[in-house]
């Protein structure tokens, strides 16, 4: 514990430095079968980032799975921890996950943070997913509360989600994962191993399918969706889920639906690749299959006018290949084909997202991981 002490110690100190004088020194240079372009650092030295989101001034708020919440001023600047941040550790794949500047920041301030709440039952430590919002105030967040919980409580490092988005109503939808407790995904009861949609304080959104789900559920059958992504032209919502072993999806979403985990799945399931059950499932727009192992994380549609030929695409984080995936789409929705745009050059890609300025960001989830732009 002590070493793990310093070392977070020390990360601080780099943290509150201004990392990005030299930056362009830094730039990566990539090409593609289409294009070629540049890396470029805007914040280095976080410690395992997970999420971030802009505030309407330009600055980016970026989380840390270890529990803390950092601003990245547009010089690259990046601040202390802010204080008032949820309680939360990290032993594995859990902690501090995303985060979400409020749709109505302008008039509330808010932001929301997900991550896995701790409890001690007797020795035991038990784990589930909590969504929390805050004002966020000059030096930290003020009134946080918690807004939305799974409850369904585990002891288990792994399998929460968690993504934020908002979408065109000003409804909040999150990624809920199983939690590492597969069978739950089925349970219509359950909120774990779901898309959730809730309004701006937690309660379940009007429209959503109710009848034997949760009324928050939009969907269920999900393993660890850790990637969402909204059209903003279409309303179309995408999300990519973990496969077993392989087996990553691409899913479109189908409001009311079951995606069939663990009861259907394309991956290698104990033991039995492709291992599938019949049953009314929604198959996914787009699976890899059994190899390789993706792990994917992040999702984003480009917009921006830079790279012409990417409109309307996919673009998606991989943790275990390093890597970040095009996904082609043709006109109807389906997949016209793949590509690795990225292939190692910054280690685990845990996020993607397109920022106001219509470049793509990138999050590496490191111990010295960070933030990068996608620039011509």
């Amino acid at each position: 514990m002590k070493s793990i002490a310093k070392a977070a110690s020390f990360a601080s100190v780099l943290l509150a430095m201004p990392l990005l004088a030299t930056a362009e020194e830094r730039q990566i240079d990539v090409v593609t079968a289409q294009y070629a372009f540049k890396l470029t650092p805007v914040a280095t030295g976080l410690e395992n980032p997970w999420g971030l989101d802009w505030l309407p001034d330009g600055r980016i708020i970026v989380t840390e799975r270890p529990g803390r919440v950092r601003l990245v001023e547009q010089d690259g600047t990046v601040s202390e921890p802010l204080s008032g941040a949820p309680e939360t550790s990290s032993g594995f794949r859990d902690g501090l996950l995303d985060v979400g500047v409020s749709p109505k920041f302008a008039e509330d301030q808010t932001v929301y943070l997900a991550y896995s709440k701790v409890e001690l039952e007797g020795e035991v430590e038990m784990r589930w997913l909590e969504i929390a919002a805050a004002r966020l105030g000059e030096t930290g967040f003020e009134d946080l509360q918690t807004i939305f919980s799974s409850e369904v409580k585990v002891d288990q490092l792994e399998g929460f989600g968690a993504r934020i988005r908002f979408d065109s109503q000003d409804t909040m939808l999150v990624t809920v994962g199983d939690h590492a407790v597969p069978m739950e995904a089925q349970n219509p009861e359950s909120k774990a191993g779901t898309l959730v949609r809730l309004n701006l304080d937690g309660t379940p959104a009007a429209g959503n399918p109710g009848g034997a789900l949760h009324p928050a559920i939009l969907a269920y059958g999900f393993k660890n969706p850790q990637g969402l992504a909204i059209d903003s032209a279409t309303g179309a919502v995408w999300l990519t889920d973990h496969g077993p072993r392989g087996g990553g999806e691409l899913n479109l979403l189908a409001v009311g639906a079951n995606y069939g985990w663990p009861l259907r799945t394309f991956g290698d399931l104990n033991g039995e690749p492709g291992a599938a059950t019949t049953g009314d499932f929604v198959d996914p727009v787009f699976t890899w299959g059994v190899a390789p192992t993706l792990s994917l994380s992040g999702l984003e549609i480009y917009s921006g006018e830079d790279f012409p030929d990417w409109t309307g695409d996919l673009f998606a984080g991989s943790l275990s290949q390093l890597a970040l995936l095009r996904v082609m789409l043709n006109a109807d929705g389906s997949v016209a084909g793949t590509e690795y745009v990225l292939d190692g050059q910054i280690g685990r890609i845990r996020d993607v997202r397109q920022g106001p300025d219509g470049r793509l960001y990138l999050l590496n989830d490191e111990f010295e991981g960070g933030i990068y732009r996608v620039d011509p």
